[in-house]
């Protein structure tokens, strides 16, 4: 057990302690209106006080070692473990029959992704599993991940991982490394695969590259896991188009089909391989795929996002005699790399980065990087800082940064990030035809667009300067800010307020933007920005109201939707805040957006005039430049340090033709248009072709040696590259080969020499889709031969039907220090388990004493006590006490009154002489009697004496009353009374 402070810096307060008491204490100060030794107790509390205020701003806590049991189950419940996952299911609640009490469980299930089922809790239940996750693979590293943050730190820490050992992307061993070494120990239980046996295309192998006119064979191999020979029927087309159909006896083992082919024309050829029918249990693995790549002239692809937007430079590009292919992104994506690898260069004329994609900034990294291909990229409305090239893959290939870095021509900005939490915002599009509120809206796996919105919001903050001022507000019926408006936050205070947005409840849209124009209002900051981020299930009719509002502060706002709700009055908002609408067509490009539109507010990107561009630098396009005609605007960037800027802009210089080497490529970028709008004086000018065509031949690379040829296949879990040359290679060339993973991540591995002309790899492969494979030959410092191909990763090794990993397995539990296939009673054992620490705040008590202890120094300050006083206060609490008895006693004490009451009246009536009805008075002196007349009164009894002398005869009875009137309150004789 020990203390610990969270901000132990405030422990330095207590240094004022002693000087408050000394001043409390000292003598020779004003004379005080309460008694010497009260003004010291209340010196005394004033310090504790403040001592305790102190220690409680220190944050303390005190850690104790936690002594029970917390264990995650991690079930795989991927496709490859089948059926199996009742045998994994049975183990886990077995495991928990046997569980001590005290000890707790949560128990997560994973695939491709990993999902909790539930938390921790020392209860845990013993249904099926409810959670759903992509089971088309396996990624046992992100399950343990997951597990790590499911147990805390408080107890002693187990992970059960439930597996089959198939991991088909991640890295287990070193996420079981990590577990280890923060104390958590994995056990591994090994599960059978559940897999039945099956035909399956395996692979498809082709030359990667042939020229025009070449002969080459296509090469299925269909593999049969099963134990007798099944017939199918092979299937082999080539871009679609059948060119080969053959009925094929499948012999346990594998069966290769080989077909011939002729490269009659130049570009990518993708082939398939493909089972048409036949004994198949699972069909995710009946095709295949390879792509030939066939040599011919240098094309160019033009990249445009409206319609005719590269209509201009793809006519120049014609004019010189440069082949070009033009494509929008209002017809298609970007083309994948395999067929992308068909252009030795793109041009993107005016593309936003969320037409782009994450896919495509991978796929274009990739072509320019480790292909060595061209990039051209075209300024516009919709690009560089307007298409949210800011801090992404697509501004890390350019020349230039997408904003601008001198902070003097930067105006200050005040952005109020408004985003929806009601409960709407808590379900999720799955499929594209959901983002219009159809059959794909689910609250089921996927990713909520709570979740999208806490992206959104932390890429946007970080896109802003250190002088902007930001903040989130969250609203559903009110609206509260999780961020109050403050200069740039740093990364862990916006996490800490991220992760308090959780959907729940109706939704005020006007409330919360007039919420944030009182924040703006009085904002220092020269431009003041909402932006509103909702699904629109509103119909307010102040919506529109609050929005002109915002305007008429000088304020705009802007609207970020999902797709579902109110779409028009959404626009009709965003118009009237004077700022731009976008419509959430594909949720996931939604935090590119939001970037887009804080970093629009942010600073002046457009500049429109009349300008001559500056010649700074020699190059094809730009050394016979003499004059060229005015443009009419260009987008502001900044130049990086290494790159060639070949011609300037503007009164600040501004890039306008910028070009560098990125990776094995090159890269340019125009920062103006290429149209009628800013380029009218250059379309209808007569070097615009030539000058388009020098621009992009500059970025095409060098044609790749003939003499060498390079191969790159896929097998169940691997990528084989091989490198021959037509003649003996010297002996001091090295090679290298990069293989860009689908995800972008690159895997390098030396090229082995197998012979005199003959380099090979082996390359643990990654998930399915395209795999760019970049080989290079050097001699020392010096290029020999470089060249790019592609491998192509038809399906998940999840179906590629190899037995169980159990060696994987085993190297798991020994990385992660505990057992392999424990039994499930000893899931909960505490034997070589860490001790966690569990903590418990000490603040709030200490805070809570301080404010008790506060009044009464106060109150020893401000009143006067007198010796007896606290017994005075004694007895009047005992009294109140007493007063307060049951009513039972209360009703006893009303009935002893009343009964002494009766008996008092009873003995004066006894004590009264008797009356003589003859009338006369009997003889004081004799005792004798006299007649009494009987019509007259009777003498009343004599009163007490008024000077306390001898109470007359019958005075006893008054006073027997009085005394059942003290017993019967309970109260002595020495006690005053009413």
């Amino acid at each position: 057990m020990r203390l610990a402070f969270d901000h132990p810096l405030w422990l330095f307060g207590l240094l004022v302690v002693p000087l408050i008491v000394w001043a409390g204490l000292r003598r020779g100060g004003p004379v005080a209106a309460v008694r010497p030794r009260q003004q010291r107790a209340a010196t005394w509390l004033r310090a504790t006080a403040i001592a305790l205020l102190v220690l409680a701003l220190a944050a303390p806590r005190w850690a104790s070692a936690g002594r029970d049991v917390d264990v995650a189950f991690l079930v795989d419940v991927s496709d490859s473990v089948g059926g199996n996952q009742h045998d994994a299911r049975d183990w886990v609640d077995a495991a928990i029959a046997a569980k001590p009490e005290g000890d707790r469980a949560t128990l997560a299930v994973f695939g491709r992704d990993a999902r909790l089922e539930y938390t921790l809790r020392p209860d845990p239940p013993t249904d099926e599993f409810a959670t759903v996750v992509d089971a088309s693979a396996t990624d046992l590293s992100r399950a343990l991940r997951l597990a790590q943050g499911a147990l805390g730190s408080q107890q002693r820490r187990r992970v059960v991982l439930i597996t089959d050992g198939r991991e088909t992307s991640g890295d287990a061993l070193a996420a079981a490394e990590e577990l280890a070494v923060s104390g958590v120990a994995v056990d591994v239980v090994p599960i059978a695969s559940g897999q039945r046996a099956d035909v399956l295309v395996e692979s498809v192998h082709a030359p990667s590259r042939v020229r025009e006119g070449d002969a080459f064979d296509v090469t299925g191999v269909i593999r049969n896991t099963g134990g007798s020979a099944t017939d199918v029927v092979v299937v082999v087309e080539a871009d679609g188009s059948e060119v080969h159909r053959e009925s094929v006896s499948a012999a346990p083992g594998r069966t290769e089909v080989t077909v011939p082919q002729v490269a009659d024309r130049t570009g990518t050829v993708r082939y398939q391989v493909r089972l048409a029918s036949g004994a198949s249990s699972i069909t995710a693995n009946d095709v295949a795929y390879t792509a030939v790549q066939v040599d011919g002239p240098a094309r160019v692809l033009v990249y445009e996002h409206e319609t005719g937007a590269g209509s201009d430079i793809e006519a120049a590009l014609e004019a010189a005699s440069v082949p070009a292919d033009r494509s929008g992104a209002e017809q298609a994506p970007l083309p994948p790399l395999d067929r992308l690898l068909d252009y030795d260069a793109v041009v993107l004329v005016d593309v936003p980065v969320s037409a782009i994609g994450e896919q495509g900034m991978v796929t274009l990294d990739a072509y320019v990087r480790d292909a060595g291909r061209g990039l051209v990229t075209v300024g516009g409305d919709d690009s560089y800082g307007m298409g949210g090239y800011d801090t992404t893959p697509l501004e890390d290939l350019l020349p230039v940064f997408a904003r601008v870095k001198d902070p003097k021509r930067r105006p200050s900005v005040a952005e109020a990030l408004v985003v929806d939490v009601s409960g709407s915002m808590a379900a999720c599009h799955c499929r594209a035809d959901g983002f219009g509120g159809g059959p794909g809206m689910s609250e089921e796996g996927g990713i909520n667009k709570t979740d999208i919105s806490k992206e959104a919001v932390a890429r946007a903050v970080r896109a802003l300067e250190a002088q902007d001022l930001v903040g989130v507000l969250a609203f559903n019926a009110n609206a509260r800010w999780v961020l109050p408006l403050q200069s740039l936050p740093s990364d862990a205070v916006v996490d800490d307020a991220l992760a308090k947005l959780h959907p729940n409840g109706e939704t005020n849209v006007p409330g919360a933007i007039r919420e944030a124009i009182t924040a703006l209002k009085d904002a220092n900051a020269r431009l003041r920005h909402i932006v509103l981020f909702t699904d629109g299930f509103s119909e307010n009719p102040d919506m529109l109201d609050v929005a002109r509002e915002a305007a008429e502060a000088g304020i705009t706002l802007s609207v970020v939707a999902t797709g579902e709700g109110t779409g028009e009055v959404l626009r009709r908002m965003a118009e009237a805040g004077g700022g731009r609408y976008y419509p959430g067509r594909d949720l996931m490009s939604i935090p590119d957006i939001i970037v887009s539109e804080v970093q629009f507010a942010a600073r002046p990107i457009i500049n429109e005039g009349s300008f001559l561009p500056v010649v700074t630098g020699i190059a094809p396009a730009t050394e016979d430049l003499s004059e060229t005609p005015p443009l009419l605007g260009y987008l502001a960037t900044t130049a990086k340090p290494t790159a060639r800027t070949l011609l300037q802009i503007g009164e600040e210089r501004d890039p306008l033709l910028a070009t560098w080497q990125a990776g094995l490529g090159t890269v340019t970028a125009w920062t103006s248009d290429a149209t009628d709008r800013w380029s009218a004086g250059w379309v209808s000018w007569e070097r615009f072709s030539q000058f388009w065509a020098d621009v992009v031949k500059a970025t095409l690379p060098a044609d790749p040696d003939p003499s060498f040829a390079v191969s790159a296949t896929t097998d169940a879990d691997r990528i084989e590259v091989t490198v021959d040359a037509a003649e003996v290679v010297s002996g001091d060339v090295t090679g290298l080969a990069t293989v860009t993973l689908p995800d972008g991540s690159r895997v390098e591995v030396p090229l082995e020499r197998t012979d005199l002309a003959t380099f090979s790899a082996s390359v643990p492969g990654g998930g399915e889709g395209v795999h760019a494979v970049s080989v290079q030959l050097s001699r020392g410092d010096t290029a020999v031969f470089h060249d790019t191909v592609t491998a192509i990763r038809s399906y998940s090794t999840e179906y590629a039907l190899d037995a169980s990993n159990v060696g994987l397995a085993e190297r798991i539990a020994e990385a992660g220090g505990g057992r392999f296939d424990p039994a499930p009673e000893s899931a909960f054992a505490a034997e070589g388990l860490e001790p966690g620490e569990a903590s418990r705040e000490l603040w709030p008590w200490l805070a809570l004493l301080a404010l008790l202890l506060l009044p009464a120094d106060v109150g020893l300050r401000r009143l006067r006590l007198e010796r007896g006083d606290l017994g005075r206060v004694g007895r009047w609490f005992v009294a109140r006490w007493r007063g307060r008895r049951a009513p039972a006693e209360r009703r006893e004490s009303t009935e002893g009154l009343i009964a002494a009451k009766r008996r008092a009246r009873e003995r004066l009536t006894a004590e009264r002489p008797t009356p003589d009805r003859s009338g006369d008075h009997p003889s004081p002196d004799t005792g004798s009697s006299a007649p009494v007349d009987e019509g007259a009164a009777t003498p009343a009894p004599p009163e007490p004496p008024r000077d306390g002398g001898p109470e007359p005869q019958g005075s006893a009875g008054a006073a027997g009353l009085l005394d059942a009137r003290r017993r019967a309150r309970g109260t002595g004789d020495d006690e005053p009374h009413r």
